[in-house]
């Protein structure tokens, strides 16, 4: 079991099943009428990468391209407080003061992307750390840490455990819009600065979340500060 509040990164992709998200819909529901309290950073996903596809082709520079996958982040966040109206603070916080203003009033805190060239991820571990939070979930696309994309490199091997220095040495960084890796280094390190522990599970197993929330079972990888 995960004892203290947590900050939820859902990826995107998540908001491309409906499904999916009707499930994660519930569950945050329920965890948080248990009594779990938590942040939750949504990613822009497929809406964000189409959108900056065709800027891109437009001739859009980056900073605007970024911008286009801000809006569409919030709008991921707008839907999931929309359905959480229940329980979620809204407005949809835009930046740190209003995630702490938000977060303040008790309600179950849901935000986006902040500003240009700082991943959803980055904002997660901001949201982290100016909340004194100390564990956050990455949901993401893939199921845990690896070596490598396991996507396209079939030699790449599933980390159960790594640290952040560790982790750091096997990333590059990219600033392009809408290329952010799983774990930037400008998330790493905000993590390592204020000793945050990193759970990353598939966002598609709903029920390895369960575990790792409830049981503090981790099926995926662990990252220690």
């Amino acid at each position: 079991m995960i004892r203290g509040p947590i900050v939820l990164k859902l990826s995107g992709h998540l908001f491309d099943d409906e499904d999916l998200l009707l499930k994660y819909v519930d569950l945050i529901r329920e965890l948080w009428n248990s009594g779990y309290r938590m942040a939750v950073v949504t990613g822009g996903g497929s809406l964000a990468r189409r959108y900056i596809e065709v800027g891109r082709k437009m001739g859009i520079n980056e900073s605007l391209l970024d911008m286009l996958g801000i809006s569409a982040s919030r709008l991921n966040a707008q839907l999931l407080a929309a359905a959480l109206s229940d329980i979620a603070y809204l407005p949809i916080p835009t930046n740190l003061d209003e995630v702490f203003r938000a977060w303040s009033t008790g309600r179950l805190v849901i935000t986006g992307g902040f500003q240009p060239g700082q991943s959803t991820a980055t904002v997660a571990f901001l949201v982290s750390e100016s909340l004194g939070i100390k564990q956050l979930i990455d949901c993401a696309n893939v199921d845990a840490v690896y070596t490598s994309d396991p996507r396209t490199d079939p030699n790449a091997k599933r980390l159960d455990k790594v640290s952040i220095s560790e982790l750091m040495g096997m990333l590059r960084s990219r600033t392009i819009a809408g290329t952010y890796d799983l774990l930037d280094p400008w998330a790493l390190s905000i993590a390592q600065r204020s000793g945050i522990t990193i759970y990353v599970v598939g966002c598609s197993r709903l029920s390895s979340l369960r575990r790792l929330i409830t049981e503090g079972v981790s099926d995926g990888t662990v990252i220690t500060p």
